[in-house]
């Protein structure tokens, strides 16, 4: 009997190491992801955005916000743009205002942001097109005066506004500070979303 039981966990520890073996030559899936990546794939790197919109700097927020989600979930390393084993090339489509709520004088209440872009991701030494996506959207709503603002709202409590604080600023004044907030607040939802779909959908 001992001889037998022996015998068995000599032969698993050879299939497990066959196994192993097999599985370091013909790539991985990295945890919690139903994405294949090649065996060799081990770096991010994130080229600077176009931007068509009239938002300046939009674009390179957005990259550090991508760049800043791979360094913080990994597995992916974030390398110099142009040394990655993948590569993120993008365009910022629309960043754009619209009002959508106003008073009886028609004026405007709150604006909802829209944040649009394209994205390819590829291998860096093949130009193997890996993951793509047309018009990623996001969208979020800011008020441009204080009377409309719910402060026992969740996205005004993640802010860095107080409610006696409102008191202190013009109507214009605090749209611009919201809605420099609603933009914080949607790249870095966006990014999230990038970082998501890269790992995942596939």
């Amino acid at each position: 009997m001992k001889v037998r039981g022996a015998w068995r966990r000599i032969a698993w520890r050879a299939t497990l190491g066959v196994c192993l073996a097999v599985g370091a030559g013909c790539g991985y899936h990295f945890a919690g992801s139903g994405r294949t990546f090649d065996a060799g794939i081990r770096t991010i790197g994130v080229r600077p955005f176009a931007n068509e919109t009239r938002e300046v700097g939009v674009e390179k927020r957005l990259a550090m916000a991508i760049e800043r989600e791979f360094v913080l979930r990994g597995p992916l390393k974030v390398a110099k743009p142009d040394e990655g084993d993948l590569v993120l090339t993008g365009t910022v489509k629309a960043a754009e205002d619209r009002p959508v709520a106003f008073n009886r004088d028609d004026e405007v209440l709150i604006y909802q942001t829209i944040l649009a872009l394209d994205l390819d991701l590829r291998q860096r030494a093949t130009g193997t097109l890996v993951w793509k996506v047309r018009g990623l959207r996001v969208a979020d709503d800011y008020e441009s005066i204080a009377s409309v603002i719910v402060t026992t709202s969740s996205d005004f409590r993640k802010g860095t506004l107080n409610p006696e604080d409102l008191g202190g600023f013009t109507d214009v004044q605090l749209a611009e500070f919201r809605r420099r907030e609603t933009m914080d607040r949607m790249i870095g939802n966006l990014a999230r979303d990038v970082y998501d779909q890269i790992m995942e959908d596939f």
